[in-house]
């Protein structure tokens, strides 16, 4: 184990799929540079492509993304067509021949341009690269840490030399047979050959599985050193052609495995056609070291079926497809096994891990104790967590159709605020007093049909609602809606055009969207399920067990659904009561606000063979959230949006956005240089709220800002690795694009920015955690759910880097959701449970970039961790603090959320990278 400060040398520490690396893994590399003129002959290739193309690029794939995979396939191993810095190189690890090399480039470009203009520029360019010299690459560029833009080709080549490593080992994963990963020109291990099939389906058909190893490069944070991260992952494989996006193609006489991109409509689809091109004429090269497989000219839909033998071709099916029979990911043991695999056989990643130690005196327990609380809130607790979400009077209205939900919905009041048993509100009178003096509750039966399905406009159920609601509506009374729209869970639908007609005329999105107008929260319940059958389709009784055990999974799937209900509906008022401070424990409570930002880019809807001309809308909402006193007091909320302009209470502006369209017209921001429209739109809302808050927030108090790094380091350049602890550069196109607040004036800035990232290809998986034994040995724990600090590079201290490992819920709740702990995939075990999911832990990195002198970074961080491990309304962890969940879920309950070609986690164009 590397070594750690003073006094913590047996303390625990983290398991974590993740290895730090060093210039020596690089290897040899050889470049071939063809001068300056080389790099005119690609433009002028580029500029032919596109006039050939034009905007109806008719999904057409770039054809550089053929190229690396055909230079790769022709040489067996990494190479890359580079064009970065004004300077066009080829960069291999291994010599290429100039015959290879001209037919590669020549036999490619000739795919796509056939004729002039363009057919010269690639003869050309052809010639000039077989006819420069090999020459050692002068000197490595430094390993960047964690830098994700993919023109820093030292990171692939690190990623690509460990996966050529573990291509090389026989994988022992309890299997009767070693298990090989055939490395794949796209840098990823796919296990070819040992495939995992489902159970056959009703007509004998077999479903498969493609267990497959992932290499990330690190997100490094404080430290200066580079690394790689190792994560498996279970791909499905495709028995039809729809939606296929990659194809492997493997043949057992080459080294690599082909990954080859698809071109066309999702319905029809055919191999990136210069790939498929140039495959044809490199095959028949009898003098080609590693030949390069001859793709298929057409996409046979009998190759890849359900229950045919496999052959060459593999396509990789869309992630939204699920198989009956086959479930995802691996358990926990899949990457304790490649923990020790590499550990075992890869000495240069021995011992190589970044150290993460347990941090002492942070209490993040994950159930009920008396630092961390869970359930509802208590009834007793109500009246001050309303005060700090400045609701005087709350009337909790119940719209039902169904008899059920009523009563459903009274006896959930009655049991989480101890009314009894005998609670009764009669339908359309007003209950008064349910919490004295503070909560009235009314019952009131859509008769109108406001909630119902049908082709009814938001407008329209607007009216209808006002009406129905105007009698109950006084000065200083806040209204929140329970509803139910009605809906037939039996029903079926013949062909997919009513299938789509029904989904357009779904009540619930423009009634939400109306209630919003009114001013009204609304938080809408399951209906209840079909009774449990008692008779099977051919007649026979079912057995007491099925039906003891269906009925008791149906009442408990219910009484969930119906907690979570006004549980919700409180947390989209902003009441959050003293739980949050609780959770602190023996921390010191800092007197913060505490701001999360939510940004979301959307996908631009457009037609076929169209490009997008206009920039995608954007989502951005800020949530501020502060103790109203000590740690046994609630805590006040409040948001900003565009769409206000303005600090409110966190209900107000959940009310203001879900009243409007979702998505912001970003096409109107000034843009400088390179900079996006979505960067530059991001970043001056968020320098006017920040600013803003000083005079708008009901008390002046330090501000720590919590980000999404996985969304948010495209905008804001000094959230990313390198350039953590430097000073902006002087080419910076606006102070607003460094960090969150930085353009302010320095006395108004915030204390610290905390990044966080969840993305396990960043943080890497955690296997567990090792705790020092009796024997002077250290033992692996299989499970871990403790809070760890990053150690120093040199291990004398700790770096304000945090990792809080999740086991996640299934797998927690019992033997069933425990698939894969104990064996893995592979195993003889496994076989017959093939169709269960396997989890893993998750994690969450937090990174603490001070701002300000007096940031105590450690303090920061902790009040990170706490506030990810104590959510407001949900009991289990949450993957982010909860300043940015409540941000976030402003956009998530939009009414029109999951209708607004929403695109999760897209990524925002980086100003100043070089696009290859």
């Amino acid at each position: 184990m590397t070594v750690c400060p003073p006094g913590d040398e047996h303390r625990k520490r983290a398991g974590l799929l993740q290895y730090r690396t060093h210039p020596a893994v690089l290897g040899t590399v050889i470049a071939y540079r063809p001068g300056p003129a080389a790099l005119g002959l690609w433009h002028d290739l580029c500029r032919a492509y596109k006039d050939r193309v034009g905007d109806k690029k008719q999904d057409v794939q770039p054809p550089y993304r053929a190229l690396e995979a055909i230079l790769r396939a022709v040489l067996g191993t990494w190479a890359r067509w580079d064009v970065s810095n004004g300077q066009a190189q080829l960069l291999t690890a291994a010599e290429m021949t100039g015959e290879d090399r001209h037919d590669v480039f020549a036999y490619w470009g000739e795919a796509f341009l056939p004729d002039e203009p363009g057919h010269e520029a690639v003869m050309r360019l052809a010639d000039l690269i077989a006819a420069t010299p090999a020459l050692p690459y002068p000197d490595l560029p430094r390993p960047v840490a964690g830098r994700r833009t993919l023109t820093w080709w030292p990171g692939e080549l690190a990623r690509w030399r460990l996966a050529e490593d573990l291509a090389a080992i026989e994988w022992n994963l309890g299997g009767k047979e070693p298990t090989r990963f055939v490395l794949c020109t796209d840098g990823t291990l796919a296990a070819i050959g040992h495939e995992l099939p489902s159970a056959p389906d009703a007509e004998g058909r077999l479903h498969r599985l493609l267990p497959r190893i992932k290499i990330g490069t690190a997100a490094a944070g404080h430290s200066a050193r580079h690394a790689v991260t190792v994560n498996a992952v279970t791909t499905l494989l495709a028995n039809r052609w729809y939606g296929v996006a990659t194809v492997l193609l493997s043949n057992p006489d080459q080294p690599l495995a082909v990954s080859a991109h698809t071109d066309g409509p999702p319905w029809k689809r055919r191999l990136n056609v210069p790939a498929v091109a140039a495959s044809r004429r490199l095959a028949g090269l009898p003098r080609l070291t590693h030949r390069v497989p001859p793709f298929p000219d057409a996409l046979d839909e009998n190759v890849i079926a359900a229950g045919t033998a496999l052959g060459a071709v593999r396509a990789v099916a869309p992630e939204s497809i699920t198989t009956p029979g086959l479930g995802r990911g691996h358990g926990m043991e899949m990457f304790r096994r490649i923990e020790s695999h590499i550990d075992k056989h890869c000495e240069a990643y021995r011992d190589k891990s970044p150290v993460y130690i347990e941090v002492p005196g942070l209490s993040v327990p994950t159930a009920k104790t008396g630092v961390r609380t869970s359930g509802p809130i208590q009834p007793q607790h109500l009246p001050a967590a309303m005060d700090a979400a400045g609701i005087d009077r709350l009337l909790l209205g119940v719209l039902y159709h169904d008899d059920e939900v009523r009563s459903r919905v009274q006896r959930e009041i009655a049991r989480q605020w101890h009314l009894g048993d005998d609670f009764v509100a009669s339908d359309g009178n007003v209950k008064d007093n349910v919490i004295p003096g503070r909560v009235d509750v009314l019952f009131l039966e859509d008769k109108a049909g406001a909630l119902a399905h049908g082709p009814a406009t938001a407008e329209r159920r607007q009216q209808q609602l006002a009406e129905l609601l105007a009698p109950f509506q006084e000065e200083g009374r806040v209204i929140a809606a329970i509803c139910e729209t009605e809906w037939d869970p039996n029903r079926k639908y013949p062909t997919p055009e009513q299938k789509k007609k029904a989904e357009a005329e779904d009540g619930k999105w423009p009634s939400k969207a109306a209630l919003a107008r009114l001013s009204i929260s609304s938080q809408y319940i399951k209906q209840a399920p079909p009774p449990v059958p008692t008779v099977k389709k051919n007649g026979e009784p079912c057995k007491p067990y099925f039906i003891e055990r269906e009925t008791k999974a149906r009442e408990g799937g219910l009484a969930n659904s119906t907690e979570n209900a006004l549980r919700d509906l409180l947390r989209g008022l902003g009441v959050i009561d003293h739980r949050l401070g609780t959770a602190f424990g023996k921390i010191p409570l800092p007197d913060y606000w505490h701001i999360g930002i939510h940004i979301r880019r959307h996908a631009q809807p457009r037609q076929y063979g169209q490009r997008n001309t206009k920039p995608a809308p954007l989502t951005i909402v800020l949530t501020a959230m502060r103790p109203v006193g000590g740690v046994t007091e609630p805590w006040t909320t409040w948001a900003y949006s565009p769409i206000t302009s303005q600090w409110e209470p966190y209900r107000k502006t959940r009310l203001a956005v879900h009243s409007v369209d979702l998505g912001l017209d970003v096409s109107s921001f000034p843009t400088i240089g390179d900079e996006s429209h979505q960067a530059s739109a991001a970043a001056q809302i968020t320098e006017a709220a920040l600013l803003a808050a000083r005079i708008q927030l009901p008390q002046s108090a330090p501000m720590v800002i919590y980000v999404n790094g996985d969304t948010s380091e495209p905008i804001w350049a000094g959230l990313r690795d390198e350039n953590l602890g430097q000073q902006p550069p002087a080419d910076l196109p606006r102070p607003a694009l460094w960090l969150p607040g930085h353009g302010l004036p320095r006395t108004q800035r915030p204390l610290a920015v905390v990044r966080t990232i969840t993305d396990l290809e960043r943080i890497g998986r955690p296997t567990g955690g090792y705790i020092w034994g009796k024997s002077g040995q250290w033992e692996r724990t299989k499970t871990t759910e403790s809070p760890f600090q990053l150690v120093s590079d040199d291990g004398s201290s700790y770096l304000p880097d945090f990792l809080l490992t999740t086991v996640p819920r299934p797998w927690a709740a019992g033997p069933p959701g425990r698939f894969g702990s104990e064996y893995s995939r592979f195993a003889p075990e496994a076989v017959q449970r093939q169709g269960k999911n396997g989890y893993a832990h998750t994690a969450v990195r937090l990174t603490v970039i001070p701002t300000a002198d007096n940031a105590d970074a450690d303090l920061i961080g902790k009040a990170g961790i706490v506030l990810i491990n104590q959510g407001v309304s949900w009991d289990g962890r949450q993957t982010e603090p909860t300043p940015s969940r409540l941000a976030k879920q402003i956009d998530t309950n939009h009414p029109y959320y999951r209708r607004s070609c929403e695109e999760p986690e897209a990524l925002i164009a980086v100003p100043g990278v070089a696009n290859t």
